[in-house]
């Protein structure tokens, strides 16, 4: 491809070898044959001594040239070597694109996509051989085989040898051989062209949250092929880095630095690159605290030497260490840094651009989102080219049931005739994919040239693996992927859109058309919220995923906002006063409630309405409204359609989570989510860490690992030993004999993994799936499946392996002390140290009827806040039971004044005092002045239930009302990633 003229010489030697080889061996059996059938004296046979001089001449000859093919050959291979570094490129980038459908499913590419789209790259670096115009992607594949067919080896055909072979072509122009300094400049403008040329391609079909991923994946991955990072630093930047045994931490440090940040510096100071960190930190801690506490700090230089002393990549270790919030930021200042500003900002997609790269054969994917059709670009451009419905040479099908002969009809029609088609929602139409996929094979091998075809689908919320799309479509065809924006402002936009003057001007009354204004714009802003507030996390099917914004995903549309703009009209016109309660139940319950299958959700949306919806929407006296519907949103005065859109477009503040009812925290959590799930997506394509530049083997990782878990792993409990000690089997001890069986099934389960883990490293086992994603497990850090499992069914781990074996070995002490002896629970429990939390809140109920000789299904209990810490307790309590362990996210905790209050600064999560847990009968369970505090195993909240132990009450205060609480999803979690 890049210099055919050496190709060409390399196969003419192979070719000239392969005839010289032919040639001896036919002189010798020439030879032979007239040896063996040689009669009389063989010094007289004049022509036997002939053939044998003329055969010693012919050998000689071919001998000569053998060498001086030899030295040609060696000429050529060390040309050719020295484009080994784009080659290695080339096959790096294949096998990152190769990888992508670990992210989802949609990420499918073809090896004859790739080639297609490297080759472009190689024509448009600059310094090769002077074109006319630049290549596009469909005449690179058009140049290469004529008519572009995705399912031949496209790779061959861009051989020169194999190109000549098939029958002809003329004999490549000799290129002089170029300079030291010219192939240099050449090779770096290789690297770069078809580096972006790929990238630029992928990064299109990407959706925005990935595609800071596959750029930092890009940049990692060039840089350990080049031998620029050290494995360990990397291992340690992917994983995170935290301290088995810390030191304490200083009072100046405290003051600004959590005990998680802390333990993770400390991790920091065990490579070498880091030594004195922590110490110079305390020296100059007013320094130290100014960078850390600085809104942007990664763009803050480092106080003191660490500036110089410490490399780029170093910086994103101490960054993710100490301010994990600002680590997506570091990743794209560093891959900007690293290969451009071109890899970290895009430019606006061009429909023009997109369609000089499609041809007959190469089908247009759009995936679809909320409020985005790319439907009128595709007929902008069309029209554009001549193409229109009236001519015939367009059509544009809205897939559904009965569709699927139309299309069919069209597609055939289009394939013989040339024309366009685009199938909008074809995710609709599953049983009729597979019969599209054979139309675009055919169409791919006989298509007029004109012939274009376009689909749209939209993916599954909470299922990246879903197919929904043929994989052999989705790798022949170019990915588009044009999210629109999501922010406040532009939701609202889209909200108030599909409405009018005349909607409006229905109402029959000017007080009816007055309230149908007001109760619109704020339906408007409930619909932009609830799509919003999505940014702050959704804890179902995303992995790591917070679920600070809702615990499960939904797929609210404009359908759900118009329907209630209908239901909107009917009650007005059907009603003398307004029915502000049956709206907001018709709203929250009905429609957009319709979508939602967790309560704490119901809970949510339903507040939303309780605050948005009400009568003081209205002007009184003539007096704008007063009503504030969010921090610096006041609601507009209702005049008409206009002055809505006029107010959106000019009055609306900036959007900040407290527009969402969201503490300013939530954006920091937000952003220290994203940078988790980055590291651990990264993790998943590549398998792990870097094994090159150093740095330990995974064979030796692993070994390591295992030993020291094995050494300290606990042994199983004797049960039949628990259960001929137990003289009263009250709810407290059947607790924990459920807790000491799952725990007994566990460590058994763990050592038998670890056991054959060591035999499969030994060889003496053959090593299975199982034990393959144990090895994986324990070299990344993370808790392998089958471990998870173990633990629950219905949780997905927060926690990294180092953090998850450390809380198996606390469950482990709590439940020895528990089961030892007289079996009596703990003064107080640890509840995170219990697999099944709820069974223990049930026994306080159940021990607390029994006394009182009380039915169950009377029994409630409330939770009072103590001003004691664990070490403190030191008697059972008088009624019910203490726990502790549990953390507070989305406020904080006033010991002090014994009641939730607003978090503090980049504090995410507070651990609450002892807990009491007080049974009462459902006639004294008074929650007045209490707020409902869902509890929730880790950060993911609702995993397939809600709340995992129900709802513990905490106070607040009085001019705070439990909706303020609501809003900002205060939540008591079981499990604190976050924490030491």
């Amino acid at each position: 491809k890049e210099r055919p003229d050496l190709e060409e010489t390399k196969t003419a030697l192979i070719v000239q070898n392969n005839e010289f080889t032919i040639k001896l061996k036919e002189l010798e059996d020439t030879l032979l044959f007239k040896l063996a059938t040689a009669e009389g004296d063989l010094t007289e046979d004049v022509e036997l001594i002939e053939s044998l001089e003329e055969a010693k001449r012919v050998a000689d000859e071919i001998v000569l040239k053998v060498q001086e093919s030899k030295v040609t050959e060696a000429k050529i291979n060390t040309s050719r070597e020295k484009y080994r570094v784009c080659a290695k490129r080339g096959s790096l980038l294949f096998f990152m694109l190769n990888s992508l459908n670990k992210v989802h499913a949609f990420y499918a590419f073809s090896l004859n996509a790739f080639v297609t789209v490297f080759a472009r790259g190689i024509d448009m670096a600059p310094g090769g051989k002077k074109r006319a115009s630049k290549l596009s992607f469909r005449s690179v594949a058009r140049r290469a085989l004529g008519k572009f067919d995705w399912n031949m080896d496209l790779l061959s055909t861009l051989i020169p040898s194999k190109k000549a072979g098939s029958g002809g072509g003329a004999k490549a122009a000799a290129t002089p051989e170029p300079t030291a300094e010219e192939m240099e400049k050449r090779l770096n403008a290789l690297l770069e062209t078809t580096t972006y040329t790929v990238f630029n391609y992928t990064r299109r079909g990407l959706f925005d949250k990935d595609k800071l991923i596959v750029s930092t994946l890009l940049t990692f991955s060039i840089l350990l092929n080049d031998g620029k990072l050290n494995a360990a630093e990397y291992n340690g930047l992917l994983n995170g880095l935290r301290a088995a045994k810390p030191p304490p931490m200083s009072d100046d440090l405290a003051y600004w630095m959590s005990e998680a940040q802390w333990v993770s510096l400390q991790g920091l100071e065990e490579m070498p690159a880091f030594k004195g960190l922590a110490r110079d930190m305390e020296k100059r801690s007013e320094e130290w605290m100014n960078w850390g506490m600085h809104e942007l700090a990664e763009t803050q230089p480092l106080p003191g030497e660490w500036n110089t002393k410490l490399t780029d990549f170093q910086k994103l270790m101490l960054i993710r260490s100490v301010r994990p919030d600002r680590i997506t930021g570091g990743l794209s200042q560093f891959v900007e840094k690293q290969l451009g500003p071109d890899y970290v900002n895009q430019e606006a997609f061009d429909a023009a651009q997109m369609n000089e790269e499609t041809g007959q054969s190469t089908p247009i994917f759009f995936i679809l989102f909320p409020g985005y059709s790319p439907s009128k670009e595709i007929e902008k451009l069309a029209n554009d080219l001549g193409k229109t419905s009236e001519n015939g040479q367009l059509t544009i099908i809205s897939m559904g049931q009965g569709q699927e002969p139309v299309a069919e009809g069209v597609l055939d029609k289009y394939t013989k005739s040339g024309g366009w088609v685009f199938l909008d929602n074809v995710h609709l139409m599953q049983g009729w994919i597979p019969s599209l996929e054979r139309k675009l094979e055919i169409a791919a091998e006989t298509a007029h040239k004109d012939f274009r075809c376009y689909f749209s689908a939209e993916p599954i919320n909470g299922a990246p693996f879903a197919k929904i799309v043929p994989e052999s479509i989705l790798q022949t065809c170019i990915k588009i992927s044009n999210e629109p924006p999501s922010d406040l402002k532009s939701n609202m936009r889209r909200a108030l859109a599909p409405f009018s003057q005349d909607v409006l001007d229905r109402s029959t009354t000017d007080e009816r058309k007055t309230v149908h204004t007001a109760v619109l714009f704020a339906l408007c802003f409930y619909h932009s919220l609830l799509l919003g507030r999505k940014k702050f996390g959704v804890g179902i099917g995303i992995g790591l995923g917070s679920g600070l914004g809702y615990c499960r995903g939904y797929s609210f549309n404009m359908g759900d906002l118009i329907n209630c703009t209908e239901v909107l009209f009917n009650y007005l016109e059907g009603n003398e006063e307004t029915p502000w309660e049956d709206l907001r139940y018709m709203f929250g319950e009905v429609f957009y409630g319709g979508h939602i299958t967790d309560a704490m959700d119901r809970r949510l949306c339903i507040a939303y309405l309780d605050v948005l919806v009400t009568p003081d929407l209205l002007p009184k006296d003539g007096k704008t409204p007063e009503k504030m519907l969010a921090p610096g949103l006041k609601a507009p005065n209702p005049t008409d359609y206009a002055d809505l859109k006029h107010y959106v477009e000019n009055s609306l503040p900036p959007e900040t989570p407290s527009i969402y009812g969201l503490h300013f925290n939530a954006q920091l959590s937000l952003l220290t989510t994203e940078g988790e799930i980055l590291f651990n997506t990264i993790g998943d394509i590549s398998g792990g860490g870097g094994g090159v530049g150093g740095g330990e083997s995974m064979e030796s990782v692993v070994r390591r690992g295992v030993e020291s878990m094995i050494d300290s792993c606990p042994d199983p409990f004797n049960v039949i030993d628990i259960e001929s000690r137990i003289t009263d089997k009250n709810p407290y001890v059947v607790c924990a004999l459920q807790e000491a069986m799952r725990m007994a099934d566990l460590l058994v389960f763990l050592k038998r993994s670890l056991e054959e883990l060591t035999l499969g490293l030994d060889g003496a086992l053959n090593m299975s799936p199982a034990m393959e994603e144990v090895q994986n497990g324990i070299f990344r850090n993370s808790v392998p499946p089958s471990w998870m499992k173990q633990m629950s069914t219905r949780v997905q781990e927060v926690f990294s392996l180092q953090r998850w074996f450390r809380d198996v070995k606390d469950r482990h002490t709590q439940l020895e002390k528990w089961t030892s002896g007289k079996i009596e629970h703990p003064k107080t429990v640890w509840l995170p140290g219990l697999f099944n939390a709820k069974a223990f809140v049930t026994a306080v109920q159940q021990v607390y009827a029994r006394a009182n000789q009380l039915p169950l299904d009377v029994m409630q209990f409330i939770t009072e806040v103590s001003k004691l810490g664990a070490s403190e307790i030191t008697e059972y309590s008088s009624e019910g039971a203490y726990i502790h362990g549990l953390s507070l996210e989305g406020a904080r905790w006033d010991t002090k004044a014994g009641m939730v209050k607003d978090s503090n600064p980049k504090e995410l999560r507070c651990l609450l005092p002892v807990i009491k847990v007080i049974p009462v009968t459902s006639d004294k369970y008074d929650i007045r002045g209490y707020y409902l505090c869902p509890v929730y195993m880790n950060m993911q909240r609702a995993n397939v239930y809600s709340a995992q132990v129900s709802v513990f009450t905490l106070k607040h205060p009085p001019k705070e009302p439990p909706v303020k609480w609501t809003l900002a999803s205060v939540a008591l979690l079981l499990q604190d990633e976050l924490a030491a």
